[in-house]
């Protein structure tokens, strides 16, 4: 408990206005890019991937917030197939209860909250949820997992917390304080798409266009640490076998649409 409360008080010192801005300045200064090249050696980043020469990028963030090549990460093309929106780890997999709560890391999570809509939240008792963590050394641009219609899109949330293993182990509730945006979508069914902002950086990039979209397109982008919550109603989708603490590339495929 002692533990938890020094974790807490810790971020909530470091996770200000002044902090952010002052991460946010250093990794878009023309000095970060000095610092490209040790990240990418690192974070053992596959370089021949990415789409523009490492030279080419002016500063840290540019680097982040790369684009690969169109054949590197190639989208399933099965006509019931959910694939995954980001590369990462799937952290946790489960089932929603009939209250519509779910429990990570020994914290139960509110649908509702998460959400902020009772309506929502109600669709999906007894579904499904995916959570995907993204490391800095991730491809960290979000795509659609399926062809879908954009219902309703808005963010909720001011702080951010850590949402790696430590944080969601010694945070309060995490998921549903940081900065996230939530997407509600449908297609052949209806799901909600969460983007959780990582500590100190809570930007969240939407480049979408147009309200109908494709599977495997570009939804926008995080930047820095970064997970991504999906969550589905009861019986619409077959998850793959093995999915928890599992890599994953986007575009690979998660589940069977039913």
């Amino acid at each position: 408990m002692l533990k938890k409360k020094m974790f807490q008080l810790c971020v909530e010192l470091t996770n200000g206005n002044m902090s952010s801005k002052a991460l946010k300045k250093l990794t878009k200064s023309n000095l970060s890019r000095l610092m490209i090249q040790p990240f990418a050696k690192v974070y053992d980043i596959n370089t021949e991937e990415i789409l523009d020469e490492i030279d080419d990028f002016k500063n840290l963030n540019e680097f982040f917030i790369r684009k690969l090549r169109p054949d590197a990460r190639p989208i399933n093309q099965e006509e019931d197939s959910l694939v995954s929106p980001t590369d990462g780890v799937i952290s946790e997999v489960g089932t929603i209860s009939e209250d519509s709560t779910f429990i990570v890391k020994n914290q139960v999570y509110n649908v509702q909250t998460l959400v902020g809509d009772s309506e929502l939240a109600g669709k999906y008792k007894d579904g499904t949820y995916i959570i995907i963590y993204l490391s800095p050394k991730n491809y960290h641009r979000i795509h659609f997992p399926m062809n879908s219609q954009v219902k309703d899109a808005y963010s909720l949330g001011k702080y951010s917390y850590p949402v790696n293993n430590l944080g969601l182990e010694l945070g309060d509730n995490i998921l549903s304080y940081n900065y996230r945006q939530v997407y509600r979508l449908n297609g052949k069914i209806n799901y909600t798409l969460i983007p959780v902002g990582a500590q100190n950086v809570n930007s969240i990039i939407p480049t979408y266009e147009s309200i109908y979209v494709k599977k495997g397109e570009e939804l926008g982008y995080f930047e820095f640490g970064s997970t991504v919550v999906l969550l589905f109603e009861k019986d619409n989708v077959i998850l793959e076998e093995n999915l928890e603490n599992k890599e994953i590339k986007m575009g690979e495929k998660i589940a069977t649409i039913l």
